[in-house]
């Protein structure tokens, strides 16, 4: 196992979904992946009501410092719906671009569009995020590290596995997917205080 930083991502709210969602009690989540190569960790939200859902979910990633730059963060959001839960739009955005945009200690919090499956805009996606200080795995007493932790993936057909530390635990735990495009955020600021859960105007 390769040292990993870990990252806290803090899902708050997403705005505009007006046209979209017809009705004020359709539900909504968001499925949040960490994507490298074939390797995929995916993690969900819990669902909330309205066109303009608040989630407040947090969600840790271990990133391996040598995948920082070939791993994505896919954020989907979906909509329940009694003939089958459908995609609203997503966010997709280099891991390597939330690094630069975090280089503190503290967390960040930014907006990005989402976008359709046709590549067009349906609102506005807010979230925290802030990379912890870098970890090295610990070793056994024959100097070598224990195996790591595999996870797998199989909702889409596929079988990807990412590796995580041992004793590294999913926060939170999955209550209850993946896009192309990589979309850049209409600005960030310094995480404000954890009341606040309005989505940025």
């Amino acid at each position: 196992m390769d040292s990993y930083r870990p990252l806290d991502i803090t899902v708050i709210s997403a705005s505009g979904l007006e046209n979209f969602l017809f009705f004020f009690r359709t539900r909504v989540y968001v499925v949040v992946s960490l994507i490298n190569g074939n390797s995929v960790v995916e993690k969900k939200t819990h669902s909330t009501h309205g066109r303009n859902p608040k989630w407040n979910h947090r969600i840790k990633f271990p990133v391996e410092e040598s995948a920082i730059y070939t791993t994505t963060l896919l954020f989907v959001l979906r909509q329940h719906r009694l003939c089958g839960d459908r995609d609203i739009g997503e966010v997709s955005i280099p891991v390597s671009e939330l690094l630069e945009a975090n280089s503190g200690s503290s967390e960040h919090v930014v907006d990005y569009q989402v976008q359709s499956m046709r590549g067009k805009s349906v609102g506005t996606f807010t979230f925290c995020h802030q990379f912890r200080e870098k970890v090295c795995p610990a070793r056994d007493a024959t100097g070598t590290t224990p195996p790591a932790t595999t996870y797998t993936n199989n909702q889409q057909g596929i079988n990807p596995a990412y590796h995580q530390p041992p004793g590294y635990a999913n926060y939170p735990a999955p209550q209850y997917g993946t896009g192309v495009g990589w979309y850049h955020p209409t600005g960030g600021y310094p995480y404000p205080p954890q009341h606040h859960q309005q989505p940025i105007s």
